[in-house]
């Protein structure tokens, strides 16, 4: 008996989520320009016409996952409009807490939130322009703040901000290759990082 259309819809959209999570995956582990449609066809175990089928190039897998954070996994979404609001200090413990609450996450959490991260580092050789906000951007900005208001001594922002995303970027890959029981880290850790 043929399948329904709606059965077929079902059947792609689990298909294009399975090859976005695989992909997520790799762009966490390995950084987007390392990632190849091949990698993604094995990761993903379907052929590269199937992939093509759903994505016409990497940055479309890319801004996928985005829209799938946006509905699925909102929560792991880098809060740059919250953190601006706060402002200075304020702005900057809500990123460290943003952090700091998924350390116990199961895996797909991680790799979107390292995903997230490390977005500013990821790609030199993107065609299309990569969704999603600028950790680094948002951290130069609130240490900027942090200063202006006196909250923090004076210092390099922009390499207090790549030594923070570096701090976060490390901490979660430890954590997305540890076991369940090991992930977690001393909370506050990144706020008197930032602090100093």
């Amino acid at each position: 008996m043929p399948r329904t259309p709606q059965q077929n819809a079902i059947i792609r959209d689990k298909r294009r989520t399975k090859i976005l999570l695989k992909t997520l995956k790799l762009f966490a582990t390995k950084g987007f320009d390392e990632v190849t449609i091949d990698a993604i066809s094995i990761e993903s175990a379907c052929s590269h016409g199937l992939v093509y089928h759903y994505f016409e190039k990497k940055e479309d897998i890319f801004n996928g996952l985005f829209e799938l954070q946006r509905e699925d996994y909102n929560e792991t979404i880098f809060p740059r409009n919250a953190a601006l609001e706060a402002g200075g200090l304020g702005g900057l413990k809500l990123i460290c807490d943003h952090y700091e609450k998924f350390y116990g996450a199961d895996k797909i959490r991680l790799y979107f939130l390292k995903t997230n991260a490390s977005r500013d580092y990821m790609t030199y050789t993107s065609v299309k322009t990569l969704n999603g906000e600028s950790p680094f951007k948002t951290l130069v900005t609130l240490l900027k703040q942090a200063i202006e208001a006196g909250e923090i001594l004076e210092c390099d922002v922009e390499a207090k901000a790549r030594l923070f995303l570096d701090l976060v970027t490390g901490t979660l890959t430890r954590l997305i290759s540890a076991k369940e029981k090991e992930r977690e880290i001393k909370s506050g850790a990144l706020y008197e990082f930032i602090r100093k």
